[in-house]
């Protein structure tokens, strides 16, 4: 039976062989396999490497790469801070002396109402800030005259515009040097100013003026000289100068403080953004410039300037778009976590 033994013995060995190279086969074969997994993933892992990593709480981690990477804002993020962008463009960078000022009536627009006779107020008609067209009847006056009954008299508008004084309480007695109503015509005002002695020989009459105020950011009004004042205030060293500017929608008011650009020159044309496109911080002058939907800083070189365009001489070309509206908040949202929109890069 030894021989049978034998047989058993070479079967069992042979088996084991079987199985032994298959194994050696399969563990080839997964190493193989998984050698290229890893080859064919290694672009997407670089390329991986320099996106913002998670936190556990599940925000953004801390960092500084949005500036070079750009801010990504969804449409309700844009119009939540009313982004706006503006062209680079060669435009005129103009001289301009900046002068500080403050609305006023233009004389003969402006017109003071009060009773030819002693009397009683025995009606009025209108009320304070009422708009109210030449010849409107305002009030009437009960006469101290002798009759009976002693006579009305009626007072009426001089003028179309604005009532900006009222003092006619009914019962109350009233004489001719009482001013019972003052009505300005706000369509065309004055702005005045005082110009720096060593800047008076550049400033004459007709020189174009752009006038904004502090009370409506953003906007400018046009004007010119009308009239310079004949003599240097002596304590001021100053001319004072009489701006006329047009008001058809009524947007400025008499005694509104105001900055005039008075514009003496101009320059050559050359590559220049909105004043109001241009940030600074730690020493750097930058923009935030449109790309698709996001928007990337962009460190700039300033040049000359005036009281609208800024030149710039390194940093944009032409054609590029500059945020002029929600640029701060662009700004806040590099430094502050959950800024005013999506962060994705």
């Amino acid at each position: 039976m030894s021989w049978v033994k034998t047989l058993q013995f070479r079967r069992r060995w042979l088996w084991l062989a079987f199985f032994g190279i298959v194994g050696l086969v399969a563990y080839l074969t997964w190493l193989f396999l998984d050698g290229i997994d890893q080859k064919a993933a290694g672009p997407a892992a670089t390329a991986n490497s320099g996106m913002h990593t998670e936190s556990a709480s599940g925000g953004e981690a801390p960092h500084t790469e949005g500036e070079e990477e750009g801010i990504a804002l969804s449409e309700e993020a844009r119009r939540n801070i009313g982004l706006m962008v503006e062209p680079v463009e060669y435009r005129i960078i103009q001289k301009v002396i900046p002068v500080n000022g403050i609305v006023k009536p233009k004389p003969g627009l402006l017109a003071d109402v009060s009773p030819r006779i002693e009397g009683i107020v025995e009606k009025t008609h209108v009320s304070p800030f009422d708009w109210v067209k030449a010849g409107q009847l305002l009030a009437e006056i009960r006469s101290r005259q002798f009759g009976n009954p002693p006579p009305l008299v009626s007072l009426t508008a001089p003028l179309s515009g604005l009532v900006i004084q009222w003092n006619a309480n009914v019962g109350e007695a009233v004489d001719p040097s009482k001013v019972l109503f003052q009505i300005v015509d706000p369509s065309l005002l004055w702005v005045e100013g005082d110009v720096p002695e060593q800047f008076t020989a550049q400033v004459k009459p007709g020189q174009p003026v752009r006038v904004s105020v502090v009370a409506l950011p953003g906007e400018l009004f046009t004007g010119k000289i009308i009239r310079m004042s004949g003599m240097v205030e002596p304590e001021k060293r100053t001319v004072h100068i009489w701006v006329e500017v047009a008001n058809p929608k009524f947007r400025l008011k008499p005694e509104m403080f105001a900055e005039l650009a008075v514009v003496v020159g101009n320059s050559s044309k050359v590559l220049a953004v909105p004043m109001k496109a241009i940030l600074k911080s730690g020493g750097e002058t930058f923009v935030f410039v449109e790309s698709s939907e996001h928007y990337l800083r962009q460190n700039v070189v300033a040049g000359v300037s005036d009281d609208r365009y800024v030149e710039i001489k390194e940093g944009l070309f032409e054609g590029d778009r500059v945020v002029t509206q929600g640029n701060y908040e662009l700004m806040s949202s590099i430094f502050i976590k959950g800024g005013v929109g999506e962060h994705t890069h």
